[in-house]
């Protein structure tokens, strides 16, 4: 495994390049974590990009992408701009929790706040870029996590973060099921399972993972934590939506999307009392083929992932 070190510095405006595509695109991917991000990383979403061309412990009642979304227009096109220009239905949920929690309304505001500053402040994110470069050196480093590339948005962060009595992340490191368990003494799944991805100081993770050729994203958000990643599920009127206990014992809600006959994506989502939980299920398998996943495969995969453990 490499050290801390090896990690890349991705400069602001690549960032928002990578952004900007991976929205573009069908609702397979989320968003990619954002400074100090790992080469491996950031491959997995560029490949995951292309080939897309997206009970017990319960902590409340479970609400279903509803109780989840931030709407498709809140910070993206609007509706009228995706008609006009033939774009795919975009909407977006939290991964944070359901909208009543803190962690989803900081991280709405933030989320809205960071793209309309983006927009607005061009010249500042080239001039950070430049300086970095020139010097070596990152004056936000403190920040890694959030892309941050002025005083006046390190600001604006820790104003939310404490306007909703939330920590900050400090950094992220590899991570797969073995450092899960030595780390955090978490059995993830139950069989033959396995992952490969990046965990926060605090233990939130996300790991690109395989179970009988099923391709999914398995990310945990912890309470008490600023977070600001969001996933794009497409259409929210495309799914199925129904409760399920798990081999673990608690219930989640899978979210599936089989419409025109064919598996688009699938949703699973386990509101823990300690964190969410988000398994963003793909269309492919391993050979990059289209995976036609029936109900009873997600739950099957439901099944393999130890959410008691995660709660």
């Amino acid at each position: 495994m490499r050290d801390t070190s090896d990690k890349i510095r991705m400069d602001v405006s690549r960032k928002m390049e990578m952004r900007n595509m991976l929205m573009s695109a069908p609702a397979e991917v989320t968003e990619m974590p954002k400074k100090n991000t790992k080469k491996k990383a950031v491959t997995i979403l560029l490949i995951a990009a292309v080939i897309s061309a997206l009970g017990l412990s319960v902590y409340a009642a479970i609400k279903g992408l509803d109780g989840l979304t931030f709407g498709r227009s809140s910070w993206g096109p609007s509706i009228e701009e995706d008609i006009k220009n033939s774009v795919p239905p975009r909407e977006f949920i939290s991964l944070q929790g359901y909208a009543d929690s803190p962690e989803y309304k900081a991280a709405s505001e933030w989320i809205k706040y960071e793209e309309n500053y983006n927009r607005d402040h061009q010249d500042l994110m080239t001039a950070y870029d430049e300086e970095v470069r020139r010097t070596g050196k990152d004056p936000f480093e403190k920040y890694g996590v959030y892309s941050i590339y002025s005083q006046e948005m390190a600001d604006k962060l820790e104003e939310i973060s404490a306007k909703y009595n939330l920590k900050l992340r400090t950094k992220l490191d590899d991570c797969n099921e073995k450092i899960l368990k030595e780390k955090e003494g978490i059995d993830l799944f139950f069989s033959s399972g396995s992952g490969d991805g990046w965990m926060f100081d605090d233990g939130s993770f996300s790991m690109d993972s395989t179970y009988n050729g099923i391709h999914f994203q398995l990310m945990r958000n912890m309470r008490g934590y600023l977070d600001a990643t969001y996933l794009n599920i497409g259409n929210k009127q495309d799914y199925e939506e129904w409760t399920y206990k798990t081999k673990s014992g608690v219930t989640v809600n899978i979210s599936y999307n089989n419409a025109g006959g064919e598996f688009k994506k699938a949703i699973i989502s386990a509101n823990l009392e300690k964190s969410f939980v988000t398994v963003n299920v793909l269309p492919w398998n391993d050979d990059a083929e289209l995976n036609n996943l029936t109900k009873e495969d997600i739950e099957k995969l439901a099944d393999e992932i130890n959410f008691a453990a995660l709660g």
